[in-house]
């Protein structure tokens, strides 16, 4: 089950009352440095920009791919553990909208994780020391430490060997 936070809104729909979630000038300085950090080659660098300057509770020796996309609502409610690589283009969500109602949760990625390239990692969501989330994957729930998930929604695959 998701850990999440439900906010219920007035008004045409919850979207249109983003700045409930966060002020202007914050998702503008979030939205600057993660497209700058996106494009970066460099870890230790982008590693330095996602803590430092969107608050994103990154281990300095996790590993985040080329156009890896942080929630740019609140990043501050992702941690990721030491060892983890994030695939290309990986997707990790702290809020969603609905439309009378917002959500919010944390994502906590354990240690030596490995998150394939296009998954996608819904808020409020756990991923456990170890695992190994799939290509592709849309993480619905949490994932037990040293499992492998796949599929959308992403399922048990098997277990994983530690190497």
């Amino acid at each position: 089950m998701r850990r999440t936070t439900i906010h219920r809104v007035d008004g045409p729909n919850a979207m249109a009352l983003w700045p409930k979630v966060t002020p202007l000038w914050r998702v503008a300085w979030n939205f600057f440095w993660l497209e700058v950090s996106r494009f970066l080659p460099f870890l230790n660098l982008k590693n330095w920009i996602l803590r430092r300057m969107v608050g994103i509770k990154i281990e300095a020796t996790a590993a985040v791919g080329l156009m890896a996309m942080f929630d740019i609502l609140r990043p501050d409610l992702i941690s990721i553990g030491p060892g983890s690589v994030i695939g290309y283009n990986a997707t990790i969500l702290t809020h969603e909208f609905l439309p009378q109602s917002y959500r919010l949760g944390a994502v906590e990625i354990g240690a030596k994780v490995l998150i394939g390239a296009n998954a996608t990692i819904l808020p409020g969501v756990s991923i456990g020391d170890g695992a190994i989330v799939g290509a592709g994957a849309v993480v619905t729930r949490d994932v037990p430490p040293q499992t492998m998930v796949g599929g959308v929604p992403a399922r048990v695959i098997g277990k994983v060997e530690e190497l």
